[in-house]
């Protein structure tokens, strides 16, 4: 249906051409906005969405609006202990307020403190070595730097020379014993670990764990990647160690078992012969012989559960273990010293079998080596600790 078959029907005249001419010229053509291309105008049509309109309005500076007026005003900081006055810039709005925002107030811890009695009753034995002038000089240390003990250990200046290990362990039993003893003068006796258990300190075992450290930073880069080799070569021998019991497992399942059993024949001989005058002597013989096949079949099961089931056709040579990489080179160089070859030339069950114990022999030789340098530098830090122990105890 047209335009003129709805005019006609709806009895409208046809428009005149000036009208439409005038419309035409009164028509403004859209002008473009900016950020958007051509292309896509023509495709989005005139009413562009408001996303891809860039904002036009720009907002203008406020004039009569007052300005925010700030003072300089001093102000103390209440985390400090010696009264210093400073001067900031602030809102006149918060100048009322009274503390200093920005004060950082420390945590300090609380030293426990013992008066002369208690001294006499439960402190004075507890170590000869230390007066009650060095503990009170001790005590008066952690009160003032606040338990920090590398920071006492150096601000120490008393006749003898303490170490941290000293310092500590003199603080902390002096506070167990402290503890204990104002607990059981209040016969209250049921939170005793409770009450000591942050002060518990072992001397021996902080020089224990100082030692070990010292021995770990002082490692060569060429023990540090011996290390990690190790660690590789013990995740591989565990990978390989479970998918042999697997594989093992499922030749056990798949595989028959060979198995020989001769007792039908024992006992059909023992049944022709029982009215036989001898018949005491075969019966011992039967059951000896049955004891022997027995003995055979355990034996073959064994051997059969131990040893890797290689299928199709194989050499001797092919069932020898498997060297370590990382002392493979070190197995072939002792080999070379005792005129061996890396393989057997022969490889028959014999050779094989005593190739395969040399192997075995020189890595059991290795780790056992192995073993003693561990336990020699052990010793040797034991030593030393020791020396030190006695030198501390005659300057003491």
């Amino acid at each position: 249906m047209s335009g003129s078959d709805i005019r006609d029907i709806l009895q409208i005249g046809k428009p005149s051409s000036d009208a439409t001419h005038s419309r035409r010229l009164n028509k403004q053509p859209e002008k473009r906005p900016d950020g958007i291309s051509r292309e896509l105008y023509s495709l989005i049509g005139g009413a562009p969405p408001v996303a891809l309109v860039r904002p036009t309005y720009k907002a203008k500076f406020n004039v009569k609006k007052k300005a925010t007026p700030w003072v300089a005003e001093r102000f103390t900081n209440h985390a400090r202990s010696d009264g210093l006055e400073l001067e900031h810039w602030i809102k006149q709005t918060n100048v009322s307020k009274a503390e200093y925002p920005f004060a950082y107030t420390q945590k300090s811890n609380a030293v426990l403190e013992y008066t002369d009695k208690e001294y006499i009753e439960c402190l004075a034995e507890l170590d000869k070595e230390w007066t009650k002038e060095e503990t009170d000089y001790l005590f008066h240390l952690c009160q003032k730097y606040d338990l920090r003990f590398i920071i006492i250990a150096d601000r120490y200046e008393y006749n003898k020379n303490r170490s941290i290990e000293d310092l500590k362990d003199r603080y902390y039993d002096i506070c167990r014993t402290l503890l204990k003893h104002r607990e059981s003068s209040n016969n209250n006796n049921n939170s005793l670990t409770t009450i000591t258990h942050p002060y518990s300190f072992d001397k021996a075992r902080e020089l224990e764990r100082k030692e070990a450290l010292e021995v770990l930073y002082s490692r060569t880069r060429e023990q540090m990647e011996e290390e990690e080799a190790l660690l590789v070569e013990v995740k591989r021998i565990e990978q390989e160690e479970a998918k042999l019991a697997r594989e093992r497992e499922g030749v056990m399942h798949v595989q028959p078992i060979p198995f020989t059993f001769t007792s039908s024949t024992n006992y059909n001989i023992n049944n022709s012969n029982t009215h036989a005058p001898d018949s005491k002597k075969r019966k011992r013989l039967a059951t000896n012989e049955k004891k022997k096949s027995n003995r055979q079949t355990t034996e073959d099961l064994s051997s059969l559960s131990k040893e890797k089931l290689i299928p199709g056709v194989y050499v001797q040579s092919q069932k020898l273990p498997v060297v370590k990489p990382s002392i493979h080179a070190k197995i072939l160089k002792v080999m070379d010293e005792l005129i061996v070859g890396p393989r057997p030339v022969m490889p028959t069950a014999s050779v094989c079998h005593g190739f395969e114990q040399l192997q075995t022999s020189i890595s059991q030789m290795f780790e056992l080596k192995k073993v003693v340098d561990k336990m020699e530098l052990e010793h040797k830090i034991k030593t030393k600790s020791r020396k030190r122990q006695v030198s501390q105890q005659e300057e003491a």
